[in-house]
């Protein structure tokens, strides 16, 4: 029988064997990177720190294991890589003196994000802040283990993409909860299938939550811009961002849900727009649906909705069958379709030559998709 210990690779206790965890394949003897924390090494006197999940420009965020309550968590450090380097050996953080001022400034903000979303815990849907404590020159945060699945990967065991039947169920409580987050004064900036999960319950999840420095480009530090969902205005360090920001994201996120393809990256869409309206490549998503989701993708940050409430907004156009479009949305929709009349008409032609004019001619055009509901569980990795 091999030894019964705690596995740093899945926080299970397990007998290893040959120091390898039957669980989930981590080995103990395994180098460890020198820019993480060591495996086993314990903060705060509470928590065993696992192996890194997760790592971008501001820090990098572990597997841990909570002794006093005794279960897993997520553990969040502080490191941004373009200001400081680990101590050999050590969890301590040493800080490049010339970046110090930058270090303690955005150090601050990543603990008032976290302090935010500590207030609001129990009234959104996101990773739940527990804890937070300085220690080792940084700030750590730990956050509730759920176990779950990103949402990319729960749509490739739906067939790529969900009927707004499906989605107008799951949405609600994901879009009260960006209002929640706004009215709070806390902006995302990176919503996407990569960074919203689906619980065991079906619930959907926001996570990743980052300073905005890393998710603006050309910052400080080393920047994580989800393209295709990422705003225009996320391009440039000298653009004005803000709740308008999550808009475009939220709808990009809808767009790729109801039509099975992710929206061209909005730096490429102000040199050639070429969206093309959800309605027009789905004809199943409703056009009032359709119409608000290209209003939310518009580059112009001004034709967006302003408000604090702006995702509560969306949640009443969306179930509204009125809406009016903006001017740029209409140009889009207009162009969308004439191309798919124009493509008709060629499709027309082309039986027509290939039919004897004395048959009778119909073309019906019928889209049907399958979807199955199987779900899964894992961890947020």
């Amino acid at each position: 029988m091999g030894e019964r210990k705690l596995c740093y690779g899945c926080m299970e206790r397990t007998e290893f064997s040959g120091g390898v965890c039957p669980n989930c394949g981590y080995y103990d003897k395994s180098p460890s990177d020198p820019s993480f924390i060591i495996p086993g090494t314990q903060l705060n006197n509470r928590y065993i720190v696992g192996v890194a999940l997760f790592v971008n420009g501001e820090g990098i965020t572990y597997l841990a294991y909570d002794q006093s309550i005794g279960c897993k968590v997520y553990l969040r450090e502080y490191m941004p890589p373009n200001l400081c380097n680990r101590v050999a050996g050590s969890p301590v953080i040493s800080v490049i003196p010339a970046r110090l001022a930058q270090y303690k400034a955005l150090m601050a903000e990543f603990t008032e994000l976290h302090k935010s979303l500590a207030r609001l815990r129990g009234q959104v849907h996101v990773n739940t802040v527990v804890d937070l404590f300085a220690e080792n020159n940084t700030t750590y945060v730990v956050d509730e283990y759920v176990s779950s699945v990103r949402f990319v990967d729960y749509l490739k065991d739906n067939a790529g993409e969900l009927t707004w039947g499906q989605l107008s169920r799951m949405l609600p409580p994901l879009l009260t909860t960006l209002s929640l987050l706004h009215n709070s004064g806390v902006v995302h900036r990176a919503i996407s299938p990569d960074t919203i999960y689906v619980t065991d319950k079906g619930d959907l999840l926001l996570t990743s939550f980052s300073i905005a420095a890393v998710r603006t480009a050309n910052s400080e530090l080393e920047c994580e811009i989800y393209n295709g969902y990422a705003a225009p205005e996320q391009y440039s360090v000298s653009e004005r961002q803000g709740t308008w920001t999550d808009v475009y994201g939220v709808c990009a996120v809808i767009y790729r849900v109801l039509t099975g393809s992710m929206p061209p990256s909005a730096i490429s869409r102000m040199e050639n727009d070429n969206l093309v309206a959800p309605s027009v490549l789905n004809p199943n998503v409703p056009r009032h649906v359709s119409n608000v989701i290209m209003q939310g993708l518009s580059l112009n940050s001004g034709e967006r909705i302003q408000k604090k409430t702006d995702t509560a907004d969306i949640r009443t156009a969306l179930n509204r069958q009125d809406i009016r479009t903006s001017r740029a949305t209409r140009k889009i929709l207009t162009r969308t379709t004439a191309i798919s009349r124009t493509m008709t008409i060629r499709i027309t032609r082309t039986m027509t030559m290939a039919i004897p004019m004395t048959m009778p001619m119909t073309i019906t055009r019928k889209r049907t998709t399958t979807h199955s509901h199987r779900r899964q569980g894992q961890s947020i990795v």
